[in-house]
């Protein structure tokens, strides 16, 4: 749903998309079922809409779905050539959609099953797992200013692909018990994800800037792909861990994994070989912006480095907690010092949101589903439950966020958007107290019903609450010419944060004397809950209005200098 709500977000930052000019389909007979119908400036393609005839017969309603979808594939193929869209496809089902679903919910599964840990020990792991995330900016920057083997992206692709297709051939076929073993061959495996995922959407965004008529033509499809091979996997693994070892779901990954490495070679990704004489490392690229690129570089060695701690000194969590605040506090400075004034305040907003939301998966994951002799009296969900019917509902639920959004939240003020989000994830947490307090049975509710007003529902909800506004306001804060820099920087700052939420997480479990294996003590759950995802998350309300600007979603922040808007010049950017 991500992909879908950057489209939404781009439309809401007054990103305009145009339809397809005409013959751009090369003669599609579909041109004689849809009229272009302009409702809005028609001069420059603003809010032409394709529909049926004037007056549609039955014939043509029961043939809207496959005329509209052969509508979609002849624009998509016409504009972007067949071979890129399997680029692409490949991309977005098999490794993006497939693969990162994988990995996210076959998680808990893998490490009560196969690695035999407790919760902290598996929340470390999946810290080291998930770092790749974290240093996309440096990723873009090297991919940028030095073309491997002549390529800006093919080389760079093809080389993660190897290192993917091996991680997962390694968890396949390998006896692995040691967590930290795993962690590091996950690495991998999203050092692949990670790295595709930033480098093709690179060259769509590059190809849909050239060509604007296709409006959200690639995004639709990259989404689409990226919802099936999400949904592919929420189906299956589920009742795989409940039936079997979940390490017989590696198999699975590992052609999805080399899948990548044949449109790639062939050259469906359309990436231009650099001239022999303008190859080597692009000083001037690194020089022009040398804020950007050092803060690139300091966050991903950073990173880096907490993924070291955690694997050398694995149950040290008060040493990597400090590590990570101690980091987050020199990053935050040099945010502050490097970066505008504008993008600092709303980055660092950002930033420590995501902090403030304490991440404490591992011990919540493993009361949900512990047996009776761990959890006595408690929900003892199965993995069918707890990864395929609660994401399935969870995607249902993402949606009605983004249409809620739309519908009630688009011109809001973008302080009123993020307290009111705040406070809506703090209720949802209160759901999963009332669980491990096991009120809702004292109320005739059962867990499974209880669960879904929770992290299932409402959870995804304000997840997209959340999201939306994010998207908007940092598409609103990005200096032209340097956007996807910008953006690499600001996900990798913000899954960052992640990574320092789940340290803390895992120190205030250990701290609190939970335990999630036999003998299991959850006795103080409830108070870890509370403080982590009611009280702390608190302190990002009053930040709200210190750090992000008091405009509407509708107004511009920045001027086409990339300096920012005041309060007293916004009515000269934003006329009534």
């Amino acid at each position: 749903a991500v992909r879908l709500a950057c489209f939404a977000a781009l439309r809401l930052a007054g990103c305009t998309f145009t339809e397809p000019a005409e013959g751009a389909m090369g003669g599609s007979d579909d041109q004689a079922y849809y009229e272009a119908v302009p409702d809005g400036d028609e001069k420059h393609g603003k809010g032409q809409n394709y529909q049926m005839p004037e007056n549609p017969t039955p014939e043509d309603y029961m043939m809207h779905p496959y005329r509209s979808l052969k509508h979609f594939h002849d624009v998509l193929i016409s504009n972007f050539g067949w071979k890129f869209a399997v680029q692409i496809g490949v991309m977005y089902m098999f490794v993006k959609g497939l693969l990162n679903a994988v990995l996210g919910l076959m998680k808990l599964s893998y490490c009560k099953k196969t690695l035999d840990i407790d919760g902290n020990a598996c929340q470390t792991m999946m810290a080291v797992a998930g770092t790749p995330w974290a240093i996309k900016g440096a990723i873009g920057v090297l991919s940028d200013a030095y073309p491997l083997f002549g390529w800006h992206k093919k080389s760079y692709i093809i080389c993660v692909a190897f290192l993917g297709t091996f991680a997962f051939t390694a968890l396949a076929a390998l006896p692995i018990k040691s967590a930290a073993m795993a962690g590091c061959l996950m690495f991998l495996a999203n050092m692949q994800i990670a790295t595709c995922d930033l480098l093709c959407e690179g060259k769509y965004a590059e190809l849909m800037q050239q060509k604007p008529h296709t409006g959200s033509t690639m995004v639709s499809y990259v989404w689409g792909c990226f919802q099936v091979g999400a949904l592919i996997a929420s189906i299956f693994v589920g009742p795989v861990a409940d039936h079997y070892d979940p390490q017989i779901i590696f198999w699975f990954c590992i052609p999805l994994a080399a899948s990548i490495l044949v449109p790639t070679s062939l050259g469906y990704l359309s990436d231009e070989r650099v001239p022999l004489d303008k190859r080597g490392l692009d000083w001037d690229l690194l020089n022009e912006h040398p804020y950007l690129v050092a803060f690139c570089l300091i966050m991903a060695s950073v990173a880096f480095g907490n993924a070291l701690i955690d694997l050398f000194f694995f149950d040290a969590h008060f040493w990597q907690m400090i590590y990570c605040v101690v980091s987050c506090v020199i990053l935050s400075i040099l945010a502050f010092r490097w970066l505008p004034p504008h993008l600092a305040r709303c980055n660092f907003y950002m930033f420590i949101s995501c902090v403030l939301y304490i991440n404490i998966s591992g011990a919540q994951d493993f009361w949900f589903t512990g047996d009776q002799k761990c959890v006595p009296g408690g929900p003892s969900f199965d993995y069918t439950y707890y990864n395929t019917y609660a994401s399935l509902v969870g995607s249902i639920t993402g949606w009605i966020g983004i249409v809620m959004f739309q519908a009630i939240m688009s011109d809001w003020n973008f302080r009123t958007l993020f307290w009111v989000t705040t406070l809506i994830q703090i209720i949802a947490s209160m759901f999963d107290m009332v669980m491990i307090a096991r009120l809702n049975i004292e109320w005739g509710i059962s867990d499974k019903a209880a669960y879904m007003f929770g992290d299932a529902v409402i959870g995804n909800v304000v997840g997209m609450f959340g999201l939306m506004p994010m998207l908007v306001l940092t598409s609103k804060l990005v200096p032209k010419g340097l956007e996807a820099t910008t953006y690499a920087l600001l996900a990798g700052f913000q899954n960052f944060g992640g990574v320092v939420s789940s340290q803390i997480g895992i120190y205030a479990t250990q701290y609190m004397g939970i335990e999630t294996k036999e003998p299991c003590n959850f006795d103080n759950l409830n108070v870890l809950v509370l403080v982590c995802h009611c009280l702390l998350p608190l302190i990002a309300i009053p930040l709200t209005f210190l750090l992000i600007p008091n405009k509407k979603m509708t107004d511009s922040i920045i001027d086409e200098n990339g300096a920012e808007i005041l309060e007293d010049d916004a009515h000269l950017k934003n006329p009534a």
